[in-house]
C-alpha cells in the first residue's frame, strides 16, 4: 500500500512549482489591458432630476415644471460623501438618496463616528451640510425631517 502525501508537502510542492514557473512576458501588458477595460465598464447609475432656476430653490414639484437637467445618482452621492468625510471627525459609510422618480425628496446617511463627540450635534452638521449639497448641486430644498442621518459604529480619535 502506497504512503498517502502529507498535506504540508503537497502545498510546498505547488507553491515550489508556481516559484519556478516561467513568468508571463507581457503579464504587464495583460494586466494593464484589463485594468482598462475595468475602469471602462460602465456604472448603472439613476437619473437625478436638477434644475437651476434664477431665485433660490425650490421643491421637488417645483423641479418637474421648471427647465431641468438630470445629474448622475453617483455623482450627487460622490459629492455629498465628499462634503460629508471628516466633519466631526465622521466618515460616511453608506449615502441613498430617496427618490420619487426621479427627483430626490429627501436621504439617508450612515456614519462611523467619534468617541466622546455630541453624535446628535455631528448628526445634525451633517444633515445640514447635505441638505446644503443638495440644493446647490440639484436645486432642491430638503426639509431637515426627510434627512436621516445614522451612526452605525464608533471610533476612538
Amino acid at each position: 500500500m502506497a504512503n498517502p502525501v502529507e498535506p504540508d508537502a503537497v502545498l510546498a510542492r505547488a507553491a515550489t512549482e508556481l516559484r519556478d514557473a516561467p513568468q508571463e512576458p507581457n503579464w504587464v501588458d495583460i494586466s494593464s489591458s484589463i485594468i482598462a477595460k475595468v475602469r471602462n465598464t460602465t456604472r448603472r447609475t439613476w437619473p437625478i432630476d436638477s434644475a437651476f432656476p434664477a431665485a433660490g430653490a425650490f421643491s421637488a414639484d417645483e423641479a418637474r415644471s421648471q427647465d431641468s437637467l438630470k445629474i448622475s445618482d453617483h455623482i450627487v452621492k460622490t459629492t455629498l460623501r465628499r462634503a460629508l468625510a471628516g466633519v466631526h471627525g465622521a466618515q460616511p459609510t453608506e449615502i441613498d438618496l430617496h427618490l420619487d422618480d426621479h427627483a430626490c425628496v429627501g436621504l439617508f446617511i450612515a456614519v462611523i463616528g467619534v468617541y466622546g463627540d455630541d453624535l446628535q450635534a455631528a448628526g445634525d452638521e451633517l444633515a445640514t451640510i447635505a441638505i446644503d449639497v443638495v440644493a446647490d448641486l440639484l436645486g432642491v430644498t430638503l426639509d431637515r425631517d426627510v434627512v436621516e442621518v445614522r451612526v452605525d459604529d464608533i471610533e476612538e480619535r
